[in-house]
């Protein structure tokens, strides 16, 4: 894989918000809506420059809305793309 993409490790419901939230590129769109009906924890390859984007677009729609679950659930979401923009490591920690 390229140095310049990184395998996003993303949870079906992490997925869902992404389409809805994230407004992707259509490439990181038909990634997750290939990955959709999946009750699976599934990794997607996304280029550094369509998740810093994706990172943007994920805050704007953070801003726009009300303190409440939904957006709690997007901050942490947002802190996993930048944590992996960061290291270069989209896994999930295990505990």
């Amino acid at each position: 894989m390229p140095r310049n993409v990184i395998e996003m490790t993303l949870m079906p419901r992490e997925r869902s918000l992404l389409l809805r939230y994230g407004y992707p590129f259509e490439k990181i769109q038909r990634e997750l809506q290939t990955r959709s009906k999946s009750k699976e924890i599934e990794v997607v390859p996304i280029v550094r420059f369509e998740l810093e984007q994706l990172i943007g677009n994920l805050c704007y729609s953070i801003n726009r809305m009300k303190p409440g679950r939904l957006r709690n659930e997007l901050f942490d979401i947002c802190g996993r793309l930048e944590a992996a923009e960061r290291y270069g490591d989209g896994g999930l920690d295990v505990l």
